[in-house]
């Protein structure tokens, strides 16, 4: 099927004729084809070549493209969406496939480089609660998305000197997880208290708020920590759920200290936010740790796998 669409599309671009009606050697047009033919071809492009190139070659391609059945089958094709979530956001009358498939905030981690593969990517340093709690009191308001570009964005040197590390030190060349889908890579904390955040806008995620009033998802929080044996370390995590004025709605919070010779082993924090506002819109997930003794170096908590999900079912 395949071969004989890229004999047909060979044959068109030769010739060029409009209203795709390029024929092959056999005589057909590609035209006359079948839709289903048609649309089941195009579910093996990629949707963003569908939406810049392929939709523009006639309008019997453009209608198919932009029909929603269209769209659902390469949501299924694509595993970007499993039956039982497009039905559930059917039946509650906020099935849009296309903008779906492009963004689909149910199927996916909402952090972004948990683990440190892309080194210290999408996180910001220092605290964003502080500098909230500073603007609140008219001092100066630091948050604001030229500065964080600037000065806290895909920097080694800034994350550093704010005393987050990567380890292992070859992290680059080593998988996020171990074979039995344990973190490998973190980010290690040292004698001064280090702290890093996110801030998810769900209506960029692909959510908005007539969605969450009619989906009401719950919201997953999990993050992993692990202290060292030779040193005393501090965990430190606070979600808060903000409005479009960064108003609190409701927040988690949660700290734990581990004594020096504590077990060297991997913890997780796990919580279901339900019940919240309807007047939601950001997320602020921000974590922090160092040691408890002082030492140069890093020796204290350290922090990996991320997470915030929303769950639908």
């Amino acid at each position: 099927m395949l071969s004989t669409f890229r004999r047909i599309f060979s044959a068109e671009k030769q010739k060029t004729m409009p209203d795709c009606q390029a024929m092959s050697d056999s005589g057909l047009t590609i035209n006359e084809l079948p839709n289903e033919i048609l649309s089941l071809i195009f579910t093996n492009i990629s949707g963003e070549a569908l939406c810049k190139q392929v939709i523009l070659t006639c309008k019997k391609w453009k209608d198919i493209i932009d029909s929603s059945p269209f769209w659902i089958d390469k949501l299924l094709h694509d595993s970007r969406a499993s039956p039982n979530l497009l039905k559930f956001l059917a039946q509650s009358n906020c099935l849009e496939p296309k903008h779906l498939y492009f963004k689909n905030p149910f199927v996916k981690n909402l952090i972004k480089n948990p683990c440190a593969e892309n080194g210290y990517d999408f996180w910001d340093n220092r605290s964003l609660l502080s500098i909230i709690d500073l603007g609140s009191r008219g001092s100066v308001d630091y948050y604001n998305k030229e500065y964080l570009k600037k000065h806290c964005r895909n920097s080694k040197y800034i994350q550093e000197q704010n005393g987050f590390k990567i380890e292992p030190d070859d992290y680059l060349k080593r998988d996020p997880y171990d074979s039995d889908g344990k973190p490998v890579r973190n980010y290690a904390t040292t004698y001064f208290k280090c702290t890093k955040y996110q801030l998810i806008d769900l209506y960029d995620e692909g959510i908005d708020e007539r969605m969450l009033k009619k989906l009401r998802p719950r919201i997953e929080i999990k993050d992993s920590y692990a202290p060292r044996h030779d040193c005393g370390s501090e965990y430190h995590l606070n979600v808060v759920l903000f409005d479009e004025k960064f108003n609190k709605i409701e927040g988690v919070k949660f700290d734990k200290v581990f004594p020096q010779w504590s077990v060297p082993e991997w913890h997780e924090f796990k919580q279901v936010i339900e019940n919240y506002a309807d007047s939601l819109r950001y997320i602020l997930f921000e974590h922090c740790g160092k040691d408890t003794q002082f030492w140069a170096g890093h020796y204290g908590i350290k922090l990996t796998n991320s997470s915030v999900r929303l769950i639908f079912d």
